[in-house]
């Protein structure tokens, strides 16, 4: 006689042979059960669905082939053992030494990762601080100690020789003048001064500005993102009596003429 072959390792056996399944397919296996009993068996089997094409597709977790980062991808479709895009970008960041850019993200993971992020940190599920004109994502347990590392490997990327220095900046001298000048502007002229002298250095101005400067880093960035949104008040830069005087004269003065 021949042995019976249950529903569930019918379909095991049929995702060994095909790897990754649609819905439609694991229907047909089964015999066209309801969704509702198709999910009960894919439970039994440990399975994940795709972070990609909406979930489209589907595998066991005994067939995919997960790299160091717990993901996986056939074809054009892609899997991680953490399950969902938001389970799996909170993972990453979180035990990540210096958290994670946008874009570094996207390399990872090759689908979008902006709205899902924004929703991670809207939700209160990461943290994220803006650092060279990017944000950074960060795990909420640790992320001061992944913005030290990150500041600290932007900084050892950006260093250069002092003649470069001297090229980009001015000499030692200029430096030094430099610090008489910040002195003498207020918080706010100080803060776009320094965010345009970034705006001209580029990508990690705000980093060497900041080293040059003695400035906090966010500091800059703020005047930087100040310039680059052409959102100034000018009349809160003038000290007070700053400025034309009034051309107006009150009715005692007129009287008085």
């Amino acid at each position: 006689m021949r042995p019976i072959v249950y529903a569930g390792e019918q379909l095991r056996e049929a995702f060994e042979a095909a790897k990754v399944m649609t819905l439609q397919m694991i229907l047909e296996v089964l015999g066209g059960p309801t969704r509702m009993t198709a999910f009960r068996k894919l439970d039994a089997l440990d399975y994940r669905a795709s972070y990609s094409h909406g979930g489209r597709y589907y595998t066991l977790n005994e067939i995919a082939e997960y790299d160091k980062h717990g993901l996986w991808t056939f074809e054009a479709a892609h899997f991680s053992m953490y399950g969902s895009l938001l389970d799996t970008l909170e993972h990453l960041v979180s035990i990540s030494s210096e958290g994670y850019f946008a874009r570094e993200l996207h390399a990872l993971v090759h689908v979008r990762v902006h709205n899902a992020l924004a929703k991670l940190h809207r939700d209160g599920r990461l943290g994220r601080e803006e650092l060279g004109g990017e944000f950074l994502y960060l795990s909420r347990l640790m992320g001061q100690t992944q913005l030290q590392r990150r500041e600290q490997r932007v900084i050892q990327s950006t260093a250069e020789p002092a003649s470069q220095r001297q090229e980009a900046f001015g000499s030692v001298t200029v430096q030094q003048k430099l610090q008489v000048l910040l002195s003498a502007l207020n918080e706010k002229q100080k803060r776009l001064y320094l965010g345009f002298e970034s705006l001209k250095l580029g990508h990690g101005g705000d980093v060497r500005i900041a080293r040059i400067s003695g400035v906090d880093v966010k500091t800059i960035a703020r005047g930087r993102a100040e310039l680059q949104a052409e959102n100034i008040d000018m009349d809160r830069i003038r000290q007070p009596g700053a400025g034309r005087p009034s051309v107006k004269k009150n009715r005692s003065d007129r009287t008085a003429e």
